[in-house]
């Protein structure tokens, strides 16, 4: 079954009502994480709306199962900026799943049946996003010794810890790691992982946090595949598009929360919207919504046309934005946009760790580097 150009809409709109009537529902209390049985109920019922792929070897209509044409690509990022309006949390979690199964497929991996939201994925190493180094082999260009060196040892699950951010129920993870001078996949159920649960996280409350260290060589505890470089860069290019498309759903909500306090919130006798200072913390926020709304337009297109720079780069430029206008939402509601149980906070909260995801604030300049061949 595949999805209509015509049938996006319609798609998208059945979306926005389980986001809103389901996730943002059964989310409205943003100084409470939602316990994980509640988690493991919203995706059992969007599971059963297709809009998440399922453990089957069938097409269907699920997040990231289709990325070979523009109007399925816009479908995927609909989803989740959708979702992230209602939270980012949630959205994290199904993005990260979705992702998952797509390389299983992508790999030619059976799909393992290991209960709700079992199988999760980790796309990088220990730290950052492997610098110049992985840029280098990414292209095919001819690897240094010291680009082997930091490769192996950024995805080194045996001597590093890896944090992972995922629901309490996941069961294995798949992740690259570096064999032979080259990335191999290799899927590793959690009873061969050292798990230790981080607490207390910064933001992205509806997962948690794991420290987790491979427990013993490869051998016959894992499923090892090989795959060419652009597998991997696709994955790259999707997850990054994912997170951005997280991003700006959870400013768009930011946004109109803001605006509607400062619609009735009044000072000197007058609605605080009418504020030049309140207008310019509201115009902020509205700027870099519109920014990553032209950037996620961008990508509405089949993903191996999408160049993995120009991903990198737009994540490198617009996350520092959003940043900023989730700050301003917060300063927006003055004082109480601080309290917990408002969840303008959260939003700040989310978006820090959205940003630290898959290169954080530092490797993504070096990798660009090394992806346009200025280390040479």
């Amino acid at each position: 079954m595949h999805i209509d150009p015509g049938d996006v809409a319609v798609l998208l709109e059945e979306v926005d009502s389980f986001a809103q009537g389901r996730v943002a529902a059964m989310t409205s209390r943003p100084e409470e994480p939602i316990p994980p049985e509640h988690l493991e109920r919203l995706t059992a019922e969007v599971l059963a709306l297709r809009i998440l792929p399922d453990a089957s070897d069938e097409d269907g209509l699920g997040l990231w199962e289709d990325c070979d044409h523009a109007h399925t690509m816009a479908f995927n990022i609909g989803v989740l900026r959708l979702l992230g309006q209602a939270n980012a949390g949630v959205a994290f979690a199904w993005h990260r799943y979705a992702l998952a199964r797509a390389m299983e497929r992508a790999l030619g991996m059976d799909r393992e049946e290991d209960g709700i939201l079992g199988t999760t994925i980790l796309p990088v190493g220990h730290y950052g996003l492997g610098r110049a180094s992985l840029a280098r082999w990414l292209i095919g260009r001819e690897l240094a010794a010291e680009d082997s060196e930091l490769l192996a040892d950024w995805l080194d699950r045996h001597a590093n810890t890896n944090i992972l951010f995922a629901p309490e129920s996941w069961r294995s993870v798949l992740w690259p790691v570096w064999t032979e001078g080259k990335v191999r996949w290799e899927r590793r159920t959690r009873q061969r992982i050292d798990v230790l649960l981080s607490k207390a996280q910064h933001g992205l409350d509806e997962v948690s946090a794991y420290r987790i260290r491979a427990m013993d060589s490869v051998g016959n505890t894992a499923s090892v595949v090989d795959a060419p470089s652009s597998v991997y860069a696709r994955l790259l290019k999707l997850d990054m598009i994912g997170l951005t498309a997280i991003g700006v759903g959870a400013i768009t909500k930011g946004l109109g929360m803001a605006r509607e306090f400062a619609a009735i919130r009044k000072q000197g006798g007058k609605a605080i919207d009418r504020h030049p200072a309140v207008q310019a913390l509201l115009g902020d926020a509205e700027i870099a919504r519109n920014a990553g709304d032209v950037i996620l337009g961008g990508y509405e297109r089949p993903v191996d046309r999408i160049d993995l720079g120009r991903v990198v780069a737009d994540r490198a430029g617009l996350f520092g934005r959003l940043c900023h206008a989730a700050s301003q939402i917060v300063q927006a509601f003055g004082g109480v946009g601080y309290m917990r149980d408002l969840g303008a906070e959260k939003i700040l909260r989310d978006m820090t760790m959205l940003r630290l995801q898959t290169g954080g604030m530092q490797d993504l300049h070096s990798f660009l580097a090394g992806w346009s061949g200025d280390w040479e």
